[in-house]
Order: C-alpha cells, then structure tokens, then sequence
C-alpha cells in the first residue's frame, strides 16, 4: 500500500520533559534553575530556561535545586498505549525504563550525562503486515553539555544502542545517532536554538533542529522547537518562587519515527521503518526532589510502515494514545 506522506522524524527515547536538573550556571534569584528539555531523537536536549545568564558563577558553585549529589540523578519509567484501531490498525503497547547518571567533564558546569535505557514495543496487527510481534530498544546515550559563554551553550551527544526483535542475525541491529546543537540567549526572555541530528537510518541520515524559546512569564513556556514544538502553562504550584511542586498543562505535538532490524517469517534478515505523527494534550505535576508524574491523551495520524527491502510497505489507520510516566 502506498501512503501518502513519508514520515522521516525520529522516535523519541527521552520523551520526559525536564529529565534532570543539572549546574551549568547558579539559579538566579528571581526565576526558576536550568532545566532540560527532550526532543524526540533522545538527544536533541537543549538548556532552555531564558533569563539565566546576567548570574556570576561562584568559584565553588552550588548544586541547583533538584540536583542529586554524587552520579545517580534520574530514574524514568513510562508507558505508552496506542488503540488497536480497524483491521487495518496497528495497537502498540510502549514500556521505558531510563536513568540519568552525571559526571563532572571536566567539572559540574560542563557535565558528562549518561543515560542508559530500555524499552520493549509490543505490536498487534496490521493482519497483512510482516511485523514481529515485539520489538526492543537497548540504548547507551553519551551527552555533554558545556556554558561556553554566558550567552552561549552547547549540547554534544551520541546514541549507540541495538534495535532489534532479537531474532534476526546481522549487523544493522546497532545504529549510532547522535546530534549537535546550540542555544543562544538572544533576550532574558527568549533563546535561538539551532543544530543537527544524525539519525543513522536508511531513509534519511540528517534532519535540522532549530526553532525559538519563549518564556514571556514563569509559568508560560512557548518551546517552538523542531521537531517537538511545545506550549505550555503552569496551572498551580507552590512553594519558594513556586518551584517546589508545580501542575503544568500542555499542547505539543510529536512526529516520531524508528527503525529495526528484524527477521520475516520467510526468515531473511529485514530493516523496518514505524513512524507517526502525534498530537497530545498532557498535564504533569513536577515536584522538585521528588516523584514527578504526567499523563497525556493524543491522537496519532500518517502512520506508516517501510521495510528497506523488497516487503511491502503499509499505511495503518489513525489511532488514540494514551501515555503516562513517572520520574524520580
């Protein structure tokens, strides 16, 4: 079946917003700390919080609120459901399991972020498709993130990992993406971002990052970010310059896209290619130091199904998504 759009993007492995504090400069002390943001190919991360740079760093700075001493700082698990849909639908069952490990490099405000991971993707149908009933994830990401100037911060990151249903026999189960980018304060409220992705795919091997940082108040973050633009409003929240618990509510959409080695049932070694496009509306309730939870509804549309070889491609029909996570 011929589909009508191609889906290019990649699949998100870090779709947990604010994954983890980290010091790249002091907190000021009329805002909210450094944060960081995911984008869909797990390492398009970008320190995004305008308005922190007029901050002098101490000669012995401090860890900001939220940073865990010593190595360990995150721990990541979501959970995400796709309805089966018609017989042409495809239902997908997602579990991620992530934690977050930091490493001077070569000090805290030029830090080393390890970031192993695990998921698992249960498929079911479409009923004509070659497709395995499971598919995995086993991923090692290598991220470093550096305040060059006051005004300028880089993110360096590479991916190795396997993508397999751990029955086929060749090498392109291990692909390495990574990317390149960069977050410029161009006023206290508002930061460029602009960058690369290496995807290591056999569709499409580049796709640019780029896009503007909004933050007009605390708690309004307009992230116009490609690929995952982001609107979001802080609802409630409590606690010193409101930062201890917040509820946020917000808009986004995901254009996500991965690739597997597997194995037919005719037995030959075989690339497949499952992308979507996804609007969601999500609330999360962070809470600083301890367990962060969010749930999201979206709807997932031009999805498609693309094989490297001679396997016919497929075009699932659109489908709801029910996603939930938990952080610590």
């Amino acid at each position: 079946m011929a589909c009508s759009t191609a889906a290019f993007l990649p699949a998100s492995h870090v779709s947990a917003q604010d994954v983890v504090r980290l010091p790249t400069v002091a907190p000021p002390d009329n805002g909210p700390p450094g944060q960081l943001v995911s984008h869909p190919d797990s390492s398009s991360e970008i320190l995004r919080t305008p308005g922190q740079n007029d901050v002098a760093v101490e000669s012995e700075p401090k860890l900001p609120p939220g940073v865990r001493n010593g190595v360990f700082q995150k721990i990541m698990f979501d959970g995400t459901w796709l309805a089966p849909g018609g017989e042409n639908g495809m239902g997908e069952y997602d579990l991620r399991l992530q934690s977050i490990l930091a490493l001077p490099c070569p000090t805290i405000d030029s830090p080393l972020v390890i970031t192993p991971g695990f998921e698992v993707h249960y498929l079911e149908g479409p009923q004509n498709v070659d497709l395995p009933p499971r598919l995995y994830d086993a991923t090692m990401q290598f991220r470093w993130l550096s305040q060059v100037t006051p005004l300028l911060g880089l993110d360096l990151a590479v991916t190795p990992g396997v993508f397999s249903d751990f029955e086929q026999s060749s090498s392109k189960a291990f692909r390495m993406p990574g990317h390149a980018a960069a977050a410029w304060t161009w006023t206290d409220t508002t930061k460029v971002v602009v960058g690369a992705a290496y995807l290591d795919r056999f569709d499409i091997e580049w796709i640019p990052i780029g896009g503007v940082i909004w933050a007009p108040r605390d708690d309004w973050k307009l992230d116009l970010i490609f690929p995952e633009p982001k609107i979001a409003n802080r609802i409630a929240w409590t606690g010193q310059l409101g930062d201890q618990i917040q509820d946020w509510i917000y808009l986004a959409a995901e254009f996500t896209g991965d690739v597997w080695a597997i194995r037919t049932t005719g037995g030959q070694n075989e690339q497949v290619l499952l992308s979507d496009y996804r609007l969601i509306l999500g609330i999360e309730r962070k809470v600083l130091g301890g367990l962060t939870s969010r749930i999201e509804f979206g709807y997932v549309f031009n999805r498609r199904i693309r094989y490297r070889g001679d396997t016919p491609d497929d075009c699932p029909t659109d489908t709801l998504m029910l996603r939930g996570g938990l952080m610590y």
